[in-house]
């Protein structure tokens, strides 16, 4: 079964590896969101999650924000940014945000690419590269790559 075709990436393999992209902000995949041990080690108080059929576990301990959204090309991700740039900015306040989807490859590596070329200037290809040193596996969908790219022009970069 293509599983891409229902709005993210089918990966049956546990993932916990975290990509630390800047003070108060990490990424990674339903797994680490999962995984009380990995959140209280990385100091999580905030957990951003833009999955589809992601529980958000531990209600007493974080303060959560879900945003769902699919992991196709013509998944608008641009109209979720103010929502969730809001968030990551009031959680870096006070603590650490994890972003995470369901593999943390594709929604939350664009999030956080967005966020980066909002907050910090940085054209969609810095933010890119950046966000791939700190977590290789990333690869956003084509469509969201496009919508990058228009935001940087929005953006003026």
């Amino acid at each position: 079964m293509n599983q891409s075709r229902w709005g993210f990436v089918g990966d049956l393999r546990r993932d916990l590896q975290v990509g630390e992209i800047r003070p108060g902000l990490i990424l990674g995949s339903q797994d680490v969101a999962q995984s009380l041990e990995t959140l209280e080690k990385y100091s999580v108080t905030h957990v951003l999650n833009v999955a589809t059929g992601v529980e958000n576990l531990y209600p007493d301990k974080f303060t959560y924000k879900s945003i769902k959204l699919y992991d196709l090309p013509d998944s608008n991700i641009t109209v979720v940014f103010d929502e969730a740039f809001k968030f990551i900015d009031e959680g870096r306040k006070s603590g650490c945000v994890l972003v995470h989807c369901n593999a943390g490859i594709s929604r939350a590596a664009s999030i956080i690419i967005g966020y980066l070329m909002k907050t910090e200037k940085m054209s969609f290809s810095d933010g890119f590269w950046y966000v791939k040193g700190k977590r290789p596996v990333i690869h956003p969908n084509a469509g969201f790559v496009d919508q990058l790219r228009d935001y940087e022009y929005f953006l003026k970069i």
